[in-house]
């Protein structure tokens, strides 16, 4: 594909991801996403500035054309309820180039089969 493209990555509270990916393969046909889960340690929170927190996110990437990008990033922003404080965050990126991930149609036989 020669198609200018777009990765949008967002960090979203433990349960989400999986609801916003399915969506955004419904209503919109993507297929190129994915997801996995983090766990880090912050400082400076409000039990006192030399206390450390620990926190689960999930982290989740889709590759979108140029065109749906911002469409797609405003959908994954309100979805995941990133519009509300200290929830998330989401960014996105130009890609130089992308494959889409393709699934093989049932009943076809692949290479290892």
């Amino acid at each position: 594909m020669n198609e200018r493209s777009r990765l949008i990555t967002a960090f979203l509270p433990s349960g989400r991801a999986t609801g916003v990916l399915e969506r955004l393969r419904k209503e919109h046909g993507l297929s190129s996403m994915a997801y996995h889960h983090a766990r880090g340690i912050g400082t400076g929170t409000r039990r006192g500035r030399n206390t450390f927190v620990s926190t689960e996110r999930e982290v989740i990437t889709v590759l979108v054309p140029d065109a749906q990008a911002d469409e797609i990033f405003r959908i994954i922003y309100y979805a995941a309820g990133l519009n509300a404080p200290n929830t998330g965050l989401v960014f996105m990126e130009r890609v130089l180039r992308m494959s889409a991930m393709i699934e093989p149609e049932a009943g076809t036989k692949t290479e290892t089969d």
